[in-house]
């Protein structure tokens, strides 16, 4: 009899210590609106129940395990740092449940608040600069003998910097919500990376990402009926849109060829009453596959799971 492994569960315990480190770092020290759009920019841990429907290969279930750590020195400070050892694994619905080379994606972040003095109602607009690695952790030739891409073993390994600029604004004023936008360039530099890449994989990648943050149809109307919620009364629902465009050269394809060129993404999440640390989320993405060796390949998934509440 086959039996899920324990990786499963090292999974599990990663996820509740992404959720512990985060949550105890915003309730033992105050924080202005700068550190929380900070909080805005990072990945979700997350944990999917299997592959979704999509043309993905059967799963179990498919996981990012992204805990953060938020450098400051004080909470005025217009400096902040995050550093993030970010891991992602897929376990395959096949004999024996293997994880095939995760992907390993440590990054270090910095940001600079360009407002001088932050009134607690003014948006918040910062710079940031993050510096990332993307491996399988593998040592294999790239390509297999029949000069397919060894998606099992081979060695993938990428290092690139991202430079961009963060703005919180209000655009929906009466809804209680808080908008986030982000835009981004990210350049893959030639630093101990898979020569194999060259041709195959974009080096230059123009992303953006927009997001509603605690958006209630219930608070809302709360403001035409008298009643006033708190946030532990009232479900938050969030959604994120993201966007990618990849440049240069990529097996032939032509630089207006969109279906090969741009990634989408669109998430919705949902924190019940019950779930204090976590949400539901629905997630669809259409683009290039983000599993390291499996890159070479369009995916088009609808998945559904349950995501670290970060905020």
């Amino acid at each position: 009899m086959n039996r899920v492994p324990g990786t499963s569960l090292v999974l599990l315990l990663f996820l509740s210590l992404g959720l512990n480190i985060t949550r105890g770092m915003a309730e033992t020290v105050p924080e202005n609106n700068f550190f929380r759009s900070i909080r805005a920019n990072q990945k979700e841990s997350y944990i999917t129940f299997s592959q979704g429907m999509g043309n993905l290969d059967p799963l179990v279930f498919e996981g990012l395990v992204a805990p953060y750590f938020l450098l400051r020195t004080n909470r005025d400070s217009r400096w902040g740092a995050t550093l993030s050892p970010a891991i992602m694994i897929r376990m395959q619905a096949t004999e024996s449940f293997p994880v095939r080379t995760p992907s390993y994606m440590p990054q270090l972040s910095f940001y600079h608040q360009l407002t001088r003095h932050l009134d607690p109602d003014e948006p918040v607009r910062y710079l940031f600069l993050t510096l990332a690695h993307h491996s399988n952790g593998q040592d294999q030739p790239f390509f297999l003998e029949d000069g397919r891409i060894n998606t099992r073993s081979g060695d993938f390994s990428t290092n690139f910097f991202e430079i961009g600029a963060f703005f919180n604004e209000r655009i929906i004023p009466i809804s209680h919500t808080t908008e986030y936008f982000k835009t981004s360039l990210e350049v893959h530099v030639k630093l101990d990376r898979s020569q194999e890449l060259e041709g195959l994989y974009s080096f230059i990648r123009w992303n953006n990402s927009f997001r509603i943050n605690k958006f209630s149809f219930r608070r809302l109307c709360s403001l035409f009926d008298g009643r006033i919620h708190t946030f532990d009364d009232i479900p938050i629902v969030q959604t994120l849109i993201n966007t990618s465009w990849m440049f240069g050269d990529m097996d032939d394809t032509g630089f207006w060829e969109v279906t090969e060129r741009l990634n989408v993404e669109a998430v919705i999440s949902y924190r019940p009453k019950i779930l204090k640390d976590v949400s539901l989320f629905l997630r669809y993405y259409n683009g290039q596959d983000y599993y390291n060796m499996f890159f070479y390949r369009r995916i088009h998934t609808l998945q559904f799971g349950l995501q670290a509440y970060s905020f």
